[in-house]
């Protein structure tokens, strides 16, 4: 074995609690470098009287281009744990304990590796609703409008082309007028990118964090959204932009107009006064831009601030949790504290950070319950848009996701295809539906929640800010209805059958040769197969059963020959067969 490839730590995404009576033990080896892992364990405190110990053989949940990953759950009532790894290769047997190998195996408690007792504040939950959630994401300023009478001035009419400025008038009752819409096509969580007061169509400018832009609507028309959309067992997320402010920020102002005697000088980063309002600025930002000044969440009078600012709509509006902008550039102090307060207010509330790269260290169950899964989305994107991975290499970075993350978060990430920040995936995919609907299977196929876009589900196009942030196509004649109802039939698929809420995923196909890529979805008794077929050509892939199966998103049944169904997989499309 390589040893130096060999990698566990306790306390970590690779040690820790699922329950009080759970233990969830993962270990990383180089890739195909072990025959067998078997997890020993034993009860700390009597173990040195009885000698006794119990064996676990460990599974291979994932594997990425260089390392294999194998996980194990002890079940118990033991004080604490003790425990080590035997690795056998057919040539050798060797153990991992404590950090170090040995040919023998370690028998003095000091050589063991050691979970200690597991405090319920210390287990990591998610809501519980999360794991069957489908997000639609919206823009409100670009959904639909449906109170003229608090358009902007400067309203451009809905169907314009779109630019940084440009304002088409949308707004919190349109989407209330849409929720008819949003509950046919299946949706049951609504997420809003900001709705506070601002001053550009985006609103990531907040001015004042306590008022519902006008140009949105107010707080008794936030409320009747959430009223309604409650009524319909769809849920609403708010985005909570706290890394920054609007340049109208009262306290911004305060420090604008009083300089260094400003109360709220230590509010934010400033390096020179008095303070100059420009792009690059003399004080800290979000991405330099002047507008935008940067909040410095280490400053407890801040800190008091914005989370007060989450508890207060959580109670006053009854929303179901918080996306967390630019989650990254705060400290990990003020999230810890965030979830605390945000948590005791709604045990069931969800907190979603933006971070576009591998995030454990926001997902160790004292912050973030999940994040925006932009690893995913980079993975289908070189997969299905570009072409830029085949099929194993596809698999091996869908399968790294399992690596990175306990399995709580594992399980409820966003897995988005595009989003405000992105260019639509139809533009990606220069016009080929084929592939849209190729990522959207793999979205509602895959663990993790799906997250749509608003329009993608229609065919919207554009390339990035500010072109996929268009007016949302409410005409019939304009949307490709038969899309549609391929959104509606994978949702549907999705919320009927729990091994895709709450299975197990594992890869049973990579085939660089015919770029087909299959996995296994399988809960408690039930059990799945999907296969995505990713060539210009139709593709055969022979399954083992031992009854007749259904394609569900056909409804075809194939019935087995010698054990075994030969399945046909459409030219960039996806077959998910029950068997």
């Amino acid at each position: 074995m390589l040893k130096e490839a060999v990698y566990h730590k306790i306390c970590s995404d690779y040690a820790y609690a699922l329950s009080r009576e759970e233990l969830l033990i993962k270990i990383r080896t180089k890739k195909n470098d072990a025959e067998k892992i078997n997890l020993i364990y034993l009860d700390k405190y009597k173990y040195p009287t009885n000698k006794e110990t119990f064996t676990i053989v460990m599974k291979k949940m994932a594997s990425d281009n260089l390392f294999d990953y194998y996980e194990a759950v002890i079940k118990h009532n033991f004080i604490s744990v003790n425990y080590f790894f035997e690795f056998i290769d057919g040539k050798e047997t060797l153990y991992y304990a404590n950090y170090l190998f040995s040919a023998e195996q370690p028998e003095d408690g000091q050589e063991f590796f050691n979970f200690p007792v597991m405090d319920e504040k210390d287990i990591f939950l998610v809501p519980e609703w999360a794991g069957e959630a489908v997000i639609y994401q919206i823009f409100p300023e670009r959904f639909h409008n449906g109170d003229t009478s608090n358009d902007p001035a400067e309203v451009k009419p809905w169907d314009s082309e779109v630019d940084r400025q440009i304002m088409l008038g949308g707004d919190l009752q349109g989407i209330i007028d849409k929720l008819d819409y949003i509950e046919d096509l299946g949706i049951n969580a609504i997420y809003m990118t900001p709705v506070f007061k601002a001053g550009s169509n985006h609103k990531y400018d907040t001015y004042d964090y306590f008022q519902i832009d006008p140009q949105f609507g107010s707080l008794e028309t936030l409320k009747e959204l959430v009223d309604k959309a409650h009524k319909r067992n769809i849920r609403v997320i708010l985005d909570a932009v706290f890394n920054h402010s609007g340049v109208e920020f009262p306290p911004f102002r305060d420090v604008v107009d009083n300089g260094e005697n400003s109360e709220y000088r230590d509010w934010f980063h400033i390096r020179k006064f008095p303070v100059e309002i420009k792009e690059e600025p003399d004080y800290g930002t979000f991405a330099y831009g002047g507008h935008m000044p940067k909040l410095m969440t280490g400053n407890e009078a801040v800190k008091k601030y914005l989370i007060d600012v989450a508890t207060y709509w959580i109670k006053e509006a009854d929303i179901d949790g918080w996306r967390l902008d630019v989650a990254d550039e705060a400290g990990h102090h003020f999230w810890r504290e965030f979830r605390k307060a945000v948590k005791a207010v709604k045990p069931d509330a969800l907190i979603a950070g933006e971070v576009w790269y591998e995030s454990s260290a926001w997902l160790q169950g004292d912050q973030f319950d999940s994040v925006m899964n932009y690893v995913f989305t980079d993975a289908v994107k070189n997969f299905v848009a570009l072409e830029k991975i085949n099929a194993k290499e596809f698999g091996e970075r869908i399968e790294s996701i399992r690596g990175l993350y306990k399995l709580p978060a594992y399980n409820a990430l966003w897995n988005l295809i595009g989003s405000h920040d992105t260019a639509r995936f139809l533009t990606l995919s220069q016009g080929d539906v084929r592939k849209l609907r190729l990522a959207a299977f793999i979205q509602f196929t895959f663990t993790g929640i799906p997250m749509i876009y608003y329009g993608d589900e229609i065919g919207m196009t554009g390339g990035s800010d500010p072109e996929c942030r268009k007016g949302m196509i409410w005409d019939t004649g304009k949307q490709n209805t038969e899309l549609k109802e391929y959104y509606k039939k994978l949702i549907s698929i999705r919320k009927d059958n729990k091994e895709l809420t709450h299975g197990n995923f594992k890869t049973v196909l990579a085939d660089e040769a015919r770029n087909i890529y299959g996995f296994r979805r399988s809960f408690k008794q039930e059990c799945m197969e999907g296969y995505i077929n990713n060539m210009d050509a139709d593709q055969w892939v022979l399954i083992e059963v031992s009854k007749s199966a259904a394609d569900l998103l056909t409804g075809k049944v194939y019935k087995p020959v010698r054990g075994r169904i030969k399945v046909h997989i459409p030219a960039k499309a996806g077959v998910i067969i029950k068997v």
